[in-house]
């Protein structure tokens, strides 16, 4: 280069610092599956399934989350957009099963990111899939029509 010889050095750097480029590939892996930011769901609190039983007084469809000696159990509800229990993130530990039993009132798809899981949902046909957090991470867990997210799975 003429300005090298002349004594000038050139330096290449990048144009956007690489914790904001590592930060914007971050943003875009999490929103892979198209989930908008402005459903109720898109706010999420941190939960823990304890031991203890708890039940419901209503004779309505109820969500419920228990332990049992193969793990951990989570029913879901999904009537129309809502969904019950409201979309929070679950911890899972390395190792634990996780079972979520899913009730749509339409036909749908439920989509567990991180764990390979796509299945039907038939409308008033209770799935239940059984997930074993292997790798550290917050997957989302997710129908396709409409776009909902049911929960996140945290494997800690």
């Amino acid at each position: 280069m003429a300005l090298s010889r002349l004594g000038f050095v050139t330096k290449m750097t990048p144009r956007v610092p690489m914790t904001y480029a590592a930060g914007l590939a971050l943003a875009l892996a999490l929103t892979a599956c198209g989930t908008s930011g402005d459903d109720p769901g898109s706010t999420s609190s941190t939960t823990s399934a304890t031991s203890s039983s708890s039940s419901s007084s209503s004779s309505s469809s109820s969500s419920s989350s228990s332990s049992s000696p193969s793990g951990r159990t989570i029913a879901i509800t999904v009537k129309g957009s809502k969904v019950t229990p409201a979309p929070s993130t679950v911890d899972l530990g390395v190792g634990e099963e996780l079972t979520l039993t899913v009730t749509s009132d339409h036909d749908d798809e439920l989509h567990i990111h991180g764990f390979e899981v796509e299945k039907e949902l038939v409308a008033g046909t209770p799935l239940s899939v059984t997930v074993k957090g292997d790798q550290p991470g917050v997957y989302e867990v997710e129908t396709h029509h409409p776009e909902l997210r049911l929960m996140k799975i945290a494997v800690r």
